[in-house]
């Protein structure tokens, strides 16, 4: 009697071991998740600085002769190095890879120079002075991952200084001038919403101060009977590097 119990315990036991076998040989395949990927939107509000080296090709041209040139049509231009620095802020748009934009900033700079004259280098000096430069520009770009390319171009504003001197008297000038700029950039969002970046810019702000006007005495400011007949011609460029503030939502991952 015992053994034909220890015979139907053993042959469940074996019964349910097999079972068990061909239930764990049935069951599905179950693959790994899929690896994670980043989505980088672009999207939204942004506020940052910039700072950098810019630089200025500024030239007097002569349209007759007067106090501080010899002939009509002299003409003498000088480079002008400094730092630049200043916020911006803006708005993307992105639609699939591609970004639109619509950014402003305003920069302080020091740039300015002074040459000798060529035509009185014994006495008369050259000067230029740019104090700030602003620029409203829309943007176009691309992304590739955490990166984004893009171009820029819009308008740009500063106030442009210009004077020229010699021991007894000074032609001095200022205007505030609308002009144009074009550039482009390299952005890397690189992480949460912190953006890095490069761009060079290019600033033309055409003819500045043309026209005749009188020169005045170093000893008493008065006016004098000489004058000067001359604009100056400034272009500019830039190298900025860029740290931004992106708001709104940030990198998220998707599988």
């Amino acid at each position: 009697m015992q053994k034909s119990v220890l015979a139907a315990i053993a042959a469940s036991l074996l019964l349910t071991t097999a079972a068990s076998a061909a239930d764990l040989a049935a069951r599905p395949y179950t693959k790994a998740p899929a690896p994670v990927a980043a989505v980088y939107d672009w999207t939204g509000f942004y506020v940052g600085l910039n700072a950098g080296y810019v630089s200025s090709d500024p030239r007097f041209d002569f349209e007759t002769r007067g106090h501080y040139n010899l002939a009509a049509g002299d003409s003498f231009g000088f480079n002008a190095n400094g730092f630049m620095g200043g916020v911006h802020g803006g708005y993307n748009w992105q639609t699939s890879n591609i970004v639109f934009g619509l950014e402003g900033s305003i920069d302080y700079t020091d740039l300015k120079a002074s040459a000798i004259s060529p035509f009185f280098p014994g006495t008369d000096t050259f000067h230029t002075k740019q104090e700030w430069i602003a620029t409203i520009t829309p943007r176009l770009g691309v992304t590739s991952g955490p990166m984004l390319f893009y171009v820029k171009g819009g308008a740009a504003f500063t106030e442009l200084r210009t004077r020229i001197q010699d021991l007894a008297d000074y032609n001095e000038r200022s205007e505030k001038k609308v002009g144009w700029t074009a550039g482009g950039g390299i952005e890397w969002m690189a992480s949460s919403n912190w953006i890095v970046g490069v761009e060079g810019n290019y600033y033309d702000f055409g003819n500045c101060c043309g026209g005749l006007t009188s020169n005045r005495s170093l000893a008493t400011n008065g006016a004098l009977n000489s004058a000067s007949n001359h604009s100056t011609r400034f272009d500019d460029w830039s190298v900025l590097g860029r740290v931004s503030y992106k708001f709104g939502a940030p990198v998220v991952a998707k599988y």
